[in-house]
């Protein structure tokens, strides 16, 4: 081995260190487990929320679309007893 060849050798042993990290051993309190199942349980609901708004209320404007057969006269026919009395 050449003096030229040692250092490269030790930062390739340094960085294979640093990337190839042991286990930490930690310990996980049921408070710190708990919060994280909620926060896994948040995101799953947020995902689905956002999943169900996306997907289901266009397909849920398109149907009324189609289905409506007249929206504006049903608006514009209103009986005269649904008036507000004080506009006389």
């Amino acid at each position: 081995m050449t003096t030229r060849s040692a250092p490269r050798l030790l930062v390739a042993f340094t960085l294979l260190c640093l990337a190839l990290p042991d286990s930490a051993h930690a310990y996980g309190g049921p408070g710190s487990v708990i919060s994280g199942i909620g926060a896994l349980l948040a995101a799953i609901a947020a995902l689905l929320a956002s999943l169900f708004g996306f997907i289901w209320f266009p397909l849920k404007r398109l149907l009324q679309s189609t289905t409506d057969d007249e929206p504006e006269h049903a608006a514009s026919a209103a009986s005269p007893s649904d008036a507000d009395p004080s506009a006389e």
